[in-house]
């Protein structure tokens, strides 16, 4: 982290030396610090300050300095769906790890400065991510970033009539997100499912460019499941319940999934 802070301090100083603006009197390395401990809201509003901070706060090494001091200080993100608009709001609020305040109860004030999602076509969002969601509609995903309110819609699917379930994982050697997308047949109470319905595994990389598109995941090991339950990422692994004891785990780098099985005690 130091050294990604040095080579990127060296850059930036270079161009600084040619930039017009006011901010020659302060050493650049203190400007960087104070920068990486703003909340996004302020940095989106920092970038057109000058081309120097524009460029600055848009590199990869600002940006992954960013990240990591914001992970020292975490935020619960929680959707709020108003039912007369249909409007999703994203609200956020301080996740305090005091062990002094967990003896007590304490309260915590929700604020609004994250993103609202208008369209009513998306009804379910996946676990956060980097402080990116997963946001999925009737054959529609969108990844959204709530802090910056941006958003990059991945190319539409065709159901057929199966339920589908998405969710976003992170691979951290390659640094890429990545969707992967679940196709089941819809369960039925009164019958079995149809049979002639394939279940699909999809993952598309979630990128800025139009070239996106959804891979199927061949050669899985797994029989048919009807049950698709939580999701979390974790180092780089994507992992769902699809009942009996089961969890998949999909590796986002490489794009295999596997089963694990649960002891048979275990009640998820």
């Amino acid at each position: 982290m130091e050294g990604s802070k040095r080579s990127l301090s060296r850059r930036l100083r270079r161009e600084q030396d040619h930039a017009d603006n006011h901010t020659t009197t302060i050493p650049f390395d203190l400007i960087i610090e104070i920068l990486s401990l703003l909340p996004a809201k302020s940095l989106i509003r920092f970038q057109s300050v000058s081309k120097l901070w524009f460029s600055t706060i848009r590199t990869k090494n600002f940006i992954d300095l960013f990240l990591a001091r914001s992970k020292t200080r975490p935020r619960l993100l929680l959707p709020f769906m108003h039912l007369e608009s249909t409007k999703r709001f994203i609200l956020s609020a301080p996740e305090h790890n005091n062990k002094e305040e967990e003896k007590s109860p304490s309260t915590v004030t929700l604020r609004h400065d994250m993103m609202t999602i208008s369209d009513p076509a998306y009804y379910t969002m996946s676990r956060p991510v980097n402080g990116l969601v997963c946001c999925v509609g009737d054959s529609s995903i969108t990844v959204c970033n709530p802090a910056t309110r941006q958003t990059v819609k991945l190319p539409d699917l065709t159901r057929n009539g199966r339920d589908m379930y998405a969710r976003l994982g992170y691979d951290p050697v390659e640094d890429q997100y990545k969707v992967l997308c679940v196709m089941i047949a819809k369960f039925n109470s009164f019958g079995p499912y149809v049979q002639d319905i394939r279940q699909e595994h999809l993952v598309c990389t979630v990128t800025s460019s139009e070239k996106q598109e959804w891979r199927k995941i061949e050669n899985t090991t797994i029989d048919s499941y009807l049950i698709f339950s939580g999701g979390i990422c974790i180092d780089g692994a994507i992992y769902y319940e699809i009942g009996q004891s089961r969890i998949v785990r999909f590796d986002v780098r490489t794009e295999t999934i596997t089963l694990i099985k649960a002891p048979e005690e275990s009640d998820f």
